[in-house]
């Protein structure tokens, strides 16, 4: 009886020790929650042709219009000649080309503060007050003038901050005029005339992947981890750009990681890496800073990619640590030429490492039955 007492108590023993998975196991798969993330904050990408420049949009020409390239989250800022007004509804003209490009959302501030924001910055500069926001469905017919909006406001300002923060999926945005009123109804005299003060803006996280690449695929974080060199991930942030990925097998320990490459412009692979791992509720919004949560460091270094496109780079180690975590923050810190590179890009990421062995207490407690029943 002793000696089978024994024996159960090291098999006990040798199943608490021993490890449950004998080699690594891919830790990601397609449809993991994955979001793009840059921890360089909140910039501006505004910019914007010598011809198409934001003055445009006040010279009542359907012909002309202002465009800029920071596309989704542009706008801009006026200050009306008249002074003090009040605005209660506006109205957008539509462009010569491209749909995509038209506003689908607005959001209209107001301040009496002195404009210190810079042309092509973020424009929070000074303190606004959020007058009004909603969506807009301006018309597919170009060079045409939209519907009134209204703008729910009781308050005179100085000046005033048009945002847009959405539009039909391309990565410029364009509008050819608008037109502020003092009236819901939008009557009354134009506010905005050829002359006053006007400032491109564009505010939004570095963080930001084309709706699609050159041939019309997805070029977001999701196509990191597709299973396919087709897609790829592609970031405008550059450096201090990557990933927050929450794998769906659950608790994991890292031991190595594998990049392929993008299918075109080496000098957007990434150089060096910091892996960053969490046991919290992920709540950080996708192309944000990725520092919602409290993170630990796990591992970092160098990795040196193929200068062939489409294909598998090196097994890269990490530090084992002992703590298994639900989701980590990969962040790729340099580039390999960051001077000519516009972004950085990966075509597919590969975790490996060891799942958190719970079985290992499934076990123990039936040997521990086994035990009990036996000493009966």
């Amino acid at each position: 009886m002793k000696q089978e007492r024994l024996l159960a108590l090291l098999v006990l023993l040798g199943l608490m020790t021993a490890p449950v998975w004998a080699a690594s196991t891919p830790i990601l798969k397609p449809g993991d929650f994955i979001i793009g993330i840059d921890t360089d904050g909140q910039v501006s990408s505004s910019s914007y042709p010598a011809a198409e420049n934001p003055p445009k949009l006040l010279d009542s020409d359907p012909g002309t219009k202002y465009l800029n390239r920071g596309g989704a989250g542009s706008g801009f800022i006026v200050t009306p000649s008249l002074g003090m007004t009040l605005v209660q509804s506006f109205t957008l003209t539509t462009a010569n080309d491209s749909a995509a490009r038209d506003p689908t959302s607005w959001e209209v501030y107001g301040t009496n503060a002195a404009i210190k924001s810079a042309d092509n910055s973020t424009g929070l500069a000074e303190s606004w007050t959020l007058m009004d926001q909603g969506l807009i469905a301006l018309p597919a017919a170009r060079k045409t003038l939209g519907p009134v909006v209204t703008v729910n406001n009781m308050a005179p300002y100085t000046s005033y901050k048009m945002m847009w923060p959405t539009n039909g999926g391309d990565s410029l945005l364009q509008v050819a005029d608008a037109a502020f009123y003092p009236m819901p109804d939008g009557t009354g005299m134009n506010l905005l005339a050829v002359g006053d003060p006007i400032l491109a803006v564009e505010v939004g996280w570095q963080s930001r992947s084309p709706a699609a690449g050159p041939t019309g695929l997805s070029e977001g974080p999701k196509s990191a981890i597709d299973g396919t060199i087709a897609w790829k991930y592609l970031n405008f942030g550059e450096e201090n750009s990557g990933f927050i990925v929450t794998p769906s097998i659950g608790p994991s320990t890292l031991d190595s990681f594998q990049i392929t490459t993008a299918n075109d412009s080496p000098e957007r692979d990434p150089t060096i890496w910091m892996l960053y791992g969490t046991n919290d509720p992920i709540t950080s919004a996708d192309n944000s800073a990725g520092t919602s949560e409290t993170w630990k460091l796990i591992a970092g270094g160098s990795v040196d990619l193929p200068s062939d496109r489409d294909t598998l780079g090196p097994m890269l180690q990490i530090c084992n640590q002992a703590e298994a975590y639900t989701s980590y923050r990969m962040l790729f810190t340099s580039v390999k030429n960051a001077a000519a590179a516009n972004s950085m890009q990966i075509g597919e990421i590969q975790f490996y490492g060891v799942p958190e062995p719970a079985t290992v207490c499934l076990l123990g407690l039936g040997c521990l039955a086994l035990l009990r029943r036996r000493g009966q």
